[in-house]
């Protein structure tokens, strides 16, 4: 008696186990790595939303031709902006912050092609923007005589990184599209 319930589960076991097919896997897509800060930051954004995706994704340079890929995905063209709006200072006598508005802008073309035949399938205009109220500058003094102003360049870059990931977002949304036929 008590052999049976064993056998039920090892024949349960060896039914499942041949259920799963190891030999699929995802499709293989090539992001090109660009030559732009934009256009690696949104490469490596696409990327990962690639493989969160379940795609098996990867970068490769323009020059590699002998990768093998389902897919090869280009991010061309992409044109960073940031614009500051304005400017309100808020000091005291030792420091003083500026706060402005900054507006982030990236406009691209991402393009798919056919990793066998290199053909183009799809291409479409990326364009994202974001706007934030931030500190632009900050000010440090003794209260007499010596004082500095540091701009904040780091604001505007980590601005331009969260555009390029909103962007890639959208990008992964077009390239899952096109790979499936949809």
């Amino acid at each position: 008696m008590k052999r049976l319930p064993i056998a039920l589960c090892l024949l349960l076991v060896a039914t499942s186990a041949f259920a799963f097919d190891t030999t699929r896997r995802g499709e293989r897509i090539a992001v090109l790595r660009g030559s732009h800060d934009a256009e690696i930051a949104m490469a490596n954004a696409l990327r990962r939303e690639l493989r969160e995706r379940g795609f098996d994704a990867f970068d490769v340079e323009y020059d590699d031709r002998a990768t093998i890929a389902d897919y090869v995905v280009e991010i061309a063209e992409a044109r960073p902006s940031t614009e500051d709006y304005g400017g309100i200072g808020v000091s005291g006598r030792h420091a003083d912050v500026e706060i402005g508005i900054v507006v982030s802008r990236l406009h691209a073309e991402l393009r798919i092609y056919d990793g066998e035949t290199m053909e183009l399938i799809a291409s479409e205009n990326l364009s994202k923007g974001k706007t934030a109220l931030m500190p632009t500058s900050v000010g440090i003094g003794d209260g007499g005589s010596l004082y500095a102003v540091l701009a904040l360049p780091f604001i505007e870059r980590a601005q331009h990184r969260s555009v390029a990931r909103a962007a890639a977002r959208d990008a992964a949304t077009l390239v899952v599209a096109a790979v499936r036929g949809e």
